[in-house]
């Protein structure tokens, strides 16, 4: 990855004994578009004879429902000695509708399961069964349509972070070594641990939709996790920054990723590599046929930056790419000018887009390295609101674990010294109860599917302050007029287009009586959002509103926020009774307390 390169065989490695003719790969296609499945299988004869063989399949379900799967033809092949032949089967009719589809866990739902399918295969040589083996999958489809992505059909926005694990590889965990393979955190439960399970429910809990695989391809152990779990994926190819790794090489790991995780329905896209130096198209166009090559069912993208704008062009960098309408690139640390142009800086609250009209855009990272101070936690949530008002397929605002380490379970601050030359702002030696802290349910809000917010207010608010503030930035309304506030209102669930906007003005406290209110009706299909406008009327005293805001889906409240406040000025002063004076409380507002 750049920094921690081991050598040798530095993850988990298995010697597998074979027969002489055997199923060498599998690669299970689904399509929700027509409900139809097929299959790639590579059979090897590794004998010094001619071999016939029947291929013969059943569909099980993981989960243990009781699916009326469709039966599956059979079929002889005939291969020459050392001969390998790929075998294609389908497309086979899939009828059991979005039930056995596999979703992502949106909305969060404690201890949700994926519907998860298994695909078992076997080997004839007349009577023998000379070889089996089983796959699971889960039937999705993945596209890119346009500006965005799609799942199974409906428009899907991306919000999470990239999982940089090389920060943790810096663990002396019996020795420093490969994170991701050592480490308690990423393993299965145990006594010492809960294990990943509990990461990855950490990061649905604060309801992300997904984590790029950061520069570093996970276990295969991880991936099935997310597969059962809910957590969609982009994985990435493992090539460093520098001499653009030997062309040949670079092109066989990436591809050798490819064939193993293309069956993991979590992963839902591919990203050829981390910020490439190389300005070359038929550089950048070779990386992605090489994943074409062994994938043609997912999106592609790369993560660039833009350090200098005269080299890094995308128009020049992917011009062979340009006419792909299943590749996109993904900027990151973008700032608006005074025009309102992004330009490249590492060092401000980067949260602007550059917007392109035939494919997605996005947020690829722009908090490093404010990341890991006290403010991080609280400027990522500001940085994913306003950037999914801007309409991005795309937010990561990298990254999490520079403020909470212990997002994976079981590690403390003082066990990881980061990318930023410090330790992280929290993990399990100080942060016994991350659900109570004010910046991580900002993170949850901000990332929550049916998130509504006051665009103005969380923009004036987006860089917080030294100590992780939020509100630091009160706008100011005049006092007993009626304001128009636009609301910025999402549906990033996956079924249900009929909303309802509640908003309540309260005066000194989101706990006092209702001052004024309103409610209005919202028809958003899945995966857009609408703006809104909200009127209420101000206090005629000089004070501090607070705005309450709800979302109600199916008659249920689903999303709350009582953060979002006014200082309301050109008004009258409240007079108190107060010791040492009579001073008066007017009656007015004594009544509308009651």
């Amino acid at each position: 990855d750049g920094w921690f390169i081991p050598r040798g065989i530095f993850r988990e490695a298995c010697l597998c004994l074979y027969p002489d003719i055997f199923i060498e790969d599998i690669f299970v296609k689904t399509y929700t578009d027509d409900n139809t499945l097929k299959y790639e299988v590579w059979i090897r004869n590794a004998s010094e004879r001619r071999r016939t063989v029947m291929l013969q399949g059943i569909l099980q379900s993981w989960n243990g429902d009781p699916w009326p799967y469709p039966e599956l033809p059979g079929e002889s092949v005939t291969l020459a000695p050392l001969e390998t032949k790929k075998v294609t089967i389908g497309p086979i009719d899939w009828r059991l509708g979005p039930e056995s589809y596999w979703w992502p866990n949106v909305p969060y739902r404690k201890g949700y399961q994926t519907k998860l399918h298994i695909l078992k295969l076997t080997l004839m040589e007349g009577q023998e069964a000379v070889h089996s083996v089983q796959v699971r999958f889960g039937f999705r489809q993945i596209k890119q349509a346009k500006t965005y992505f799609t799942l199974n059909g409906v428009r899907v926005n991306f919000r999470g972070d990239s999982l940089q694990v090389a920060n943790y590889d810096t663990i002396n965990y019996n020795g420093r070594g490969d994170a991701i393979d050592t480490f308690p955190g990423f393993l299965p439960p145990s006594t010492e641990s809960p294990g990943w399970p509990k990461a990855v429910d950490n990061f649905l809990q604060l309801n992300f939709n997904h984590q790029r695989a950061h520069r570093q391809p996970w276990t295969p152990y991880m991936l099935d996790v997310c597969d059962e779990m809910g957590l969609m994926i982009i994985a990435e190819g493992a090539s460093g920054w520098y001499e653009y790794d030997r062309a040949f090489h670079e092109m066989k790991v990436l591809q050798d990723m490819v064939r193993r995780d293309r069956n993991h329905p979590s992963v839902v896209r591919w990203s050829t590599k981390n910020e490439p130096i190389c300005p070359d198209p038929d550089y950048h166009y070779e990386l992605y046929m090489a994943i074409k090559e062994v994938d043609d069912t997912r999106p592609i993208c790369v993560h660039i930056g833009r350090w200098d704008p005269k080299i890094y062009d995308p128009d020049r960098m992917f011009a062979r790419l340009k006419d792909k309408d299943d590749f996109t690139w993904i900027e990151g640390f973008l700032r608006y000018d005074k025009k309102g142009e992004p330009y490249y800086t590492s060092v401000e609250q980067n949260n602007a887009v550059r917007r392109m009209e035939d494919r997605p855009f996005g947020l690829g990272g722009g908090l490093w390295p404010h990341c890991s101070t006290a403010s991080g936690l609280t400027r990522f949530a500001t940085m994913i609101a306003v950037v999914r008002a801007e309409d991005a397929a795309d937010v990561r605002p990298y990254v999490l674990l520079s403020g909470w380490v212990s997002s994976v379970p079981g590690v403390k601050t003082t066990d990881v010294f980061l990318e930023e030359k410090r330790h992280p702002v929290y993990g399990e030696d100080n942060l016994p109860d991350p659900w109570s802290l004010p910046s991580i349910k900002l993170i949850q809000k901000a990332c929550h599917p049916l998130l509504a917010f006051d665009y103005e207010f969380w923009k004036l608010n987006e860089s917080s302050n030294a100590a992780g503030c939020f509100p630091v930035v009160i706008p100011k309304l005049k006092a007993g007029t009626e304001v128009t506030r636009e609301i910025v209102v999402f549906n990033d669930e996956f079924f249900g287009s009929t909303l309802e906007l509640v908003w309540e003005v309260r005066e000194g406290s989101p706990s006092n009586k209702i001052f004024d209110r309103g409610a209005m009706k919202l028809h958003i299909e899945p995966g857009f959002q609408k703006r809104v406008h909200i009127n209420f009327h101000t206090s005629p005293y000089n004070c501090t509103m607070f705005l309450t805001l709800r979302v109600l889906k199916d008659g249920i409240e689903r999303f709350t926020d009582d953060l979002t406040c006014y200082e309301i000025v050109g008004g009258r002063d409240f007079e108190f009774w107060g010791y040492g004076e009579n001073k008066v409380i007017p009656i007015e507002w004594l009544k509308r307390q009651v």
